[in-house]
């Protein structure tokens, strides 16, 4: 009682330290940075995987749940039966090998488009041309 009333000043700053509303305030925006950072460097890891940047930021799942996808929903239900076993690097190279054959089949497929479009793109200026020279025709 008596040190209470020689306090000249009452705490109003809540229950929590400094030291932990700082981190409540920045730690977010630090992870939020790295996992930019990431997804900066490595396109793929933006896909929702074992190895996306949420999961290299944070660490490996749980058993019994996946990050960021709600609750209930376990590794195994979203990423298949072996989700928790090392790669095997013939099905690794084998995926790496398919996946470029897919970008190039891809690559090649927006060629095309764009020959196609350039090429709809001088048809319709030769209709145009056509029918200004039909008007033309028509006016004299």
């Amino acid at each position: 009682m008596i040190n209470r009333s020689k306090q000249l000043y009452s705490h109003t700053g809540d229950s929590k330290s400094f030291t932990r509303r700082m981190e409540e305030d920045v730690l977010p925006f630090l992870f939020t940075e790295k996992i930019e950072e990431i997804e900066q460097h490595d396109e793929s890891s933006r896909v929702l995987s074992q190895n996306d940047s949420i999961a290299q930021v944070f660490g490996k799942e749980k058993p019994s749940r996946v990050r960021g996808v709600g609750f209930g929903l376990t590794p195994t239900q979203l990423f298949g039966l072996n989700s928790h076993a090392p790669g095997n690097g013939v099905e690794v190279e084998e995926t790496q090998r398919k996946l470029l054959a897919l970008q190039a089949e891809l690559e090649g497929k927006k060629f095309k488009r764009k020959a196609m479009e350039n090429e709809a793109a001088a048809g319709k200026k030769k209709m145009q041309s056509m029918e200004r020279a039909l008007i033309y025709l028509f006016q004299t």
